[in-house]
Formats: structure tokens, C-alpha cells, sequence
């Protein structure tokens, strides 16, 4: 059984160049892109889908081309994170958060070359499945050790992030490939994401 661990992630990140930490970030946030269209759809706010991934997509050519305001485009993903303090909150919104803040996790990685935004970047993806889990099994015992982290969600989510580092561990400067992946595997999580 797969675990979520930081230190781990750290450790893997660390002696990767700014790209490749970066590639990976984006693969997160690219992962969660389908789960924050639903969010936007739900909340009334489809146009914030598409500029996230405009942004998101600015993300993915820092790794083959850095351009751009990183600052400003790091700026407005974090503003599309919703606030649960806020109105308009629907249970969709739990993943916006976590679509929204992997997409500024990525550019804050290219930003500052900080293997940490990048962990926390993955630790958005485990947040998504572990809150899948939870909104499909309302009944299960939280309560019982483990109970989400066995669950095939969470376990898909900690093999895609293993896989994502993997690639960028391995991969080359262009990222087609790894983004594609994480693409259609974003697309069949929120089909089965309640």
C-alpha cells in the first residue's frame, strides 16, 4: 500500500532541475483541471475554468521556454481558490481548491525553484482523491485508521504522483507526453470522482 510522505517527495525533488520540478507540479495540476471544470460548472463561474487553464498551460512552456509574468499568472490562479467562508460554496469546491492551488503551486515552483510548492502541488492531488473517497463512502468510520488511504482512490492518486516523478525523474526537456497522461487520467478521475 502506497503512502502520502513529504519527505519522500523532498528527497525525489531535490536533485531535480527547476523544469523537471516544475513539470511535475504542472502534471499535478493538470491531473485536477477536469475536477476544478466541474467546480466551475457547479458554481456558476465557467469562465474561471478556462482561465485557469490558459494558466495552467503557461505553466507547462516555463518547462521547454520560460516566458511570461509568472508573478501575475501565480496571483490570479490563487485567487480562483475558493473560500469556504465565502458564498457560493457547493461540495465541488473542495476540488477548485485543490484545482486552483496545484495550477499556483506549479508557477510558484518555476517562481522560486523551491522543490517544496512542488510537494505541495502532489499533496493537492492526494487532498482531491482523499475527499473523493470521503464524498463517495459518507458512512465509513473516520474513525478507523487508514480507511481513505486504502480506498482505490487515494491509492490512484499516490501511483499517479509516483508516475509523474518518475517520468520527469527520467524525462526529457519536453513534456507532451507526461502531460497527456495526466490529461486523460485527470478526465477518468472526474468521472468517477463523486
Amino acid at each position: 500500500m502506497r503512502t502520502y510522505d513529504e519527505r519522500v517527495l523532498m528527497a525525489r525533488l531535490e536533485p531535480l532541475d527547476r523544469r523537471k520540478r516544475t513539470a511535475f507540479a504542472a502534471s499535478c495540476a493538470q491531473r485536477l483541471s477536469p475536477l476544478f471544470e466541474r467546480y466551475a460548472q457547479a458554481a456558476g463561474v465557467p469562465a474561471a475554468a478556462d482561465r485557469l487553464a490558459s494558466i495552467l498551460a503557461a505553466a507547462w512552456d516555463l518547462t521547454s521556454q520560460p516566458a511570461g509574468e509568472v508573478m501575475a499568472m501565480e496571483a490570479d490562479a490563487t485567487s480562483m481558490v475558493p473560500d469556504e467562508d465565502e458564498d457560493g460554496w457547493v461540495p465541488e469546491s473542495a476540488y477548485g481548491q485543490n484545482g486552483a492551488a496545484a495550477v499556483s503551486y506549479a508557477l510558484s515552483t518555476w517562481r522560486t525553484d523551491d522543490p517544496q510548492n512542488a510537494v505541495w502541488a502532489a499533496l493537492q492531488v492526494y487532498e482531491a482523491a482523499d475527499y473523493a473517497f470521503w464524498q463517495a463512502n459518507p458512512d465509513a468510520d473516520p474513525n478507523e485508521d487508514g480507511t481513505a488511504l486504502r480506498s482505490e482512490f487515494v491509492q490512484a492518486a499516490l501511483s499517479a504522483i509516483d508516475q509523474d516523478l518518475d517520468a520527469v525523474a527520467s524525462g526529457p526537456p519536453s513534456w507532451d507526453g507526461l502531460r497527456q497522461r495526466a490529461e486523460a487520467d485527470g478526465r477518468t478521475w472526474a468521472a468517477t470522482f463523486g
